[in-house]
């Protein structure tokens, strides 16, 4: 699957060449059957998003690229996918753990490291069950989760190939940095597992915004400090039990500013982003209708419109704190953690 889908990236394909990115993806999750013992999602967890639609290979923007673009999009697709098998690789060995606490100059050499390699933001989370995929599992409990910036400049023309070419840009570093940082807690005896840089087996803004990076606005992307929603998230799944977790979220403000601007909602081209986010019955919100958003992302290399017009995006996250007096009848919510879902 790997060189199918690099053969039609680079040379468009034959005409009956279709790649799945589900049937990738799963590829890239039967590696966690050579874990022993996976930590189990919760009964009522939620499927993966799926990736795949059933719109005709001329209406597939990423089937439908320029000689030019699809060699720029090899030198990002080809690292991508490189890491991503390495990481899912890593879930091979039968790797068994020295170490269970971390030191405090661990830590820091951790963080440190992963900010030299790019990272833009790093937090540790306790990982819910109900945060787990349904049918998937994770090899270790808890998660450092971190961000990466992705730049403006490009992302502004979504929905356009520049904004998908450095959405993979994005994606690219995250599984560098994740390969990066799981041989640097291996080789100090802590158990590391890289989450899939694209899909994963866990809700990375839930577990994002559990730890404490941001708040997931109406569009169902984090809005975290700095860049506001021009980031993408990754993980390592780690065995350290003394990790310092947040024990509360400064950023959940963002949600009332949210109930107040409703700019994707307005902007969003096919309708798909709720006027309000619904509970979703496993104790997080669905913000966008999947079905209805597929179709138009696949076709409009990735749209991202939604990210580019979120103001925490276009003016930064502390000037838009500065200016907001606050929403009282705002809807109040929060990520529920049901205690049977925290073991």
């Amino acid at each position: 699957m790997f060189q199918q889908l690099v053969k039609i990236i680079a040379g468009g394909g034959g005409a009956a060449a279709r790649p799945s990115m589900d049937g990738v993806l799963e590829q890239m999750d039967s590696h966690l059957d050579n874990v022993e013992r996976l930590i189990q999602p919760a009964p009522d967890s939620k499927p993966r998003t799926a990736f795949d639609v059933d719109l005709p290979k001329e209406r597939l923007s990423m089937l439908n690229l320029s000689p030019r673009q699809r060699l720029k999009v090899l030198t990002k697709a080809l690292p991508l996918f490189i890491h991503m098998r390495r990481a899912a690789r890593l879930y091979d060995d039968a790797f068994q753990p020295l170490e269970y606490e971390a030191s405090p100059d661990f830590l820091a050499g951790l963080e440190a490291l992963a900010y030299r390699l790019g990272a833009k933001a790093v937090k540790y989370v306790k990982v819910p069950r109900q945060a787990i995929f349904r049918d998937k599992g994770i090899p270790a409990p808890y998660a450092l989760v971190f961000t990466v910036v992705m730049d403006k400049e490009p992302l502004d023309t979504a929905p356009s190939f520049d904004c998908q070419h450095e959405v993979m840009r994005g994606y690219k570093n995250m599984a560098v940095i994740a390969n990066r940082l799981a041989d640097f807690m291996r080789d100090h005896g802590f158990a590391a597992y890289p989450g899939t840089a694209l899909g994963g087996v866990t809700d990375y803004t839930q577990l994002a915004e559990l730890a404490g990076l941001g708040a997931i606005g109406y569009h169902g992307l984090l809005i975290s400090p700095g860049e506001g929603a021009r980031l993408r998230i990754n993980t390592v799944y780690t065995n350290i039990t003394n990790l310092p977790l947040e024990k509360k979220n400064e950023h959940l403000w963002v949600r009332d500013f949210c109930a107040m601007c409703k700019k994707c909602i307005r902007s969003c081209p096919v309708e798909a982003i709720f006027d309000q986010p619904r509970p979703r019955g496993d104790g997080g919100r669905q913000c966008i209708d999947h079905d209805t958003c597929r179709d138009y992302f696949a076709a409009n290399y990735g749209c991202g419109v939604c990210l580019v017009v979120c103001p925490f995006s276009q003016v930064g996250y502390e000037i838009v704190k500065a200016r907001f007096k606050g929403n009282d009848q705002a809807p109040k919510f929060w990520i529920d953690l049901e205690p049977a879902h925290l073991t």
